[in-house]
């Protein structure tokens, strides 16, 4: 092996495992911050245990909550949802949508 070639192997090396770590604390962050979202906007209503949205894909539950989020005549507890939810971002919903999704029933 050239002295090149093997610089060129740990420096690949050294890089994906530095993108692998960084990739776990960026989902980590992710888990907090949905955690964190989840338990201010959404517990009140949803209980800390939400049986029927634990463990559900996450695009199904963003789907969900932009469906409220642009529903043109919600009311009762849909309107107090929406409300809610047009204060979230996108990056917001989903991350309470990942929170939600890892959440075991």
């Amino acid at each position: 092996m050239t002295k090149y070639l093997r610089y060129g192997v740990l420096t690949l090396a050294a890089f994906l495992l530095v993108a692998g770590v960084h990739s776990a604390v960026a989902q980590d962050a992710a888990q907090k911050t949905g955690a964190e979202l989840y338990e201010k906007n959404c517990m009140s209503c949803h209980t800390p245990t939400p049986a029927k949205m634990m463990g559900k894909p996450v695009d199904g539950l963003v789907a969900s909550m932009e469906k409220v989020k642009n529903m043109s005549s919600a009311s009762g507890p849909l309107l107090k949802m929406q409300d809610t939810l047009k204060a979230l971002s996108p990056e917001q919903i989903k991350a309470i949508a990942t929170y939600v999704n890892q959440l075991k029933p």
